[in-house]
């Protein structure tokens, strides 16, 4: 079964632009955002502002769910969400719960029982996508100084992602029940604006009271993911910007990102200074999507960084455990080539990972064609995580 109507259907909806393509420079994107995040990880070079990274994501994310969500037959409500949700089971939970049962394994293994034991609570909320709820309960801020207090602290933005991806669908498939044809879109743009208006107004707030909770929040966060959705519903700028002035301003927003990369630093984040790394990639995405010579987009869709963009997912999730369970076996400070020698195993994990757990899963026409079977997929990864914490917890020794 395809989620992709044909064009015989009536009341489809569409995005902003009537494209159903995909956008090669977005994807490139996506390998800047993880590499971005790895090398801040790391302590490699300057870029202790690389987290901005997850920022990056978020805003992709919005961008690329709308687009699929405004393509979707406007009046099939519950075949529309069932298909979603399947579809998002299989493309996040297999690889997440392979990446978080060799992370508790690991972490048994060279660092002992007792790091292992404080782990387990960790997977069991991250196996639910819950993890960012259970790093608040415990204040665990994610710029304390030297080692994380979890080893998969970095599943806390997997964590809003999925929260948002329940929520937002709801909204866009209630809209197209209620307003069709060409007023849907703006219907649409006018409850993102709500979103981005009340969420980056929370973020705001709860940044001058509780940094940690504001952290990792969805309601300090949703606004991020919805303006990226945000620019999936309007007129991307090549139909009403010379080209010159779009490449332009794509290469102020790469600026800008370089810029936050390296400068910016955890005072009053998320608060109002995300609006810069949000801001330009809002703006990079809205510029791109074309093949001038002088054009940001163009080098963005190139091989090098299409492929680890189509990566990036993987290499997330393997970067985190691959740098800092290293990092707190060792009694010496890593050195360069050491963390080197870590990325290139994240990214050979990452590599096996995407070939042989999602592109199978995602592509596969006999899920496509049962989607229901992607239940019972969600319920094996859940327990198999919470299954190998519990062994490992009472038996390793």
């Amino acid at each position: 079964m395809s989620t992709t109507p044909t064009a015989a259907e009536q009341n489809v909806i569409h995005d902003a632009n009537g494209e159903t393509g995909y956008r090669r420079d977005v994807q490139g994107l996506r390998a800047i955002a993880v590499v971005l995040v790895i090398l801040a990880h790391a302590k490699i070079g300057f870029f202790g502002g690389g987290f901005i990274g997850v920022d990056v994501f978020f805003v992709i994310s919005g961008f690329v769910i709308t687009g699929l969500l405004l393509r979707q037959p406007s009046h099939e409500f519950a075949r529309n969400l069932g298909i979603f949700y399947a579809r998002r089971i299989r493309r996040i939970m297999p690889a997440a719960t392979v990446v978080l049962i060799a992370t508790v394994v690991a972490t048994y293994y060279w660092l002992g029982a007792y790091s292992g034991v404080q782990l387990d609570t960790d997977v069991r909320w991250a196996s639910l996508f819950s993890a960012n709820f259970h790093f608040i309960s415990l204040g665990t801020n994610y710029f304390t100084a030297g080692l994380p207090p979890s080893l998969i602290l970095h599943y806390w933005s997997l964590a809003v992602e999925e929260q948002f991806y329940f929520f937002w669908p709801l909204v866009v498939f209630t809209i197209a029940l209620i307003v069709r044809g060409r007023h849907h879109r703006w219907a649409v743009s006018g409850a993102l604006v709500v979103i981005i208006a009340a969420s980056a107004w929370w973020s705001y707030h709860e940044t001058l009271i509780n940094s940690v909770t504001a952290y990792y929040s969805p309601f300090t966060r949703f606004w991020e993911l919805a303006v990226g959705a945000l620019v999936a519903t309007i007129p991307l700028a090549p139909r009403v910007i010379p080209a010159w002035f779009r490449a332009l301003i794509g290469w102020a927003a790469i600026i800008v990102i370089g810029w936050c990369s390296v400068k910016m630093t955890d005072l009053g984040v998320p608060g109002t200074i995300m609006w810069w790394p949000v801001g330009a990639t809002a703006l990079l995405i809205y510029t791109g999507g074309n093949d001038v010579a002088y054009s940001p987009s163009l080098h963005l869709a190139t091989k090098p960084f299409t492929w680890i963009g189509d990566r990036s997912y993987s290499l997330y999730l393997w970067h985190y455990g691959w740098l800092m369970i290293p990092a707190a076996y060792a009694t010496t400070p890593m050195s360069a080539s050491s963390r080197a020698e870590q990325i290139v195993g994240a990214l050979v994990c990452s590599m096996l990972s995407y070939d042989l757990i999602e592109n199978p899963l995602r592509r596969s026409t006999f899920l496509n064609r049962h989607p229901w079977l992607s239940l019972p997929i969600l319920l094996v990864c859940i327990g198999s995580a919470w299954l190998t914490a519990w062994l490992c917890q009472t038996y390793w020794i």
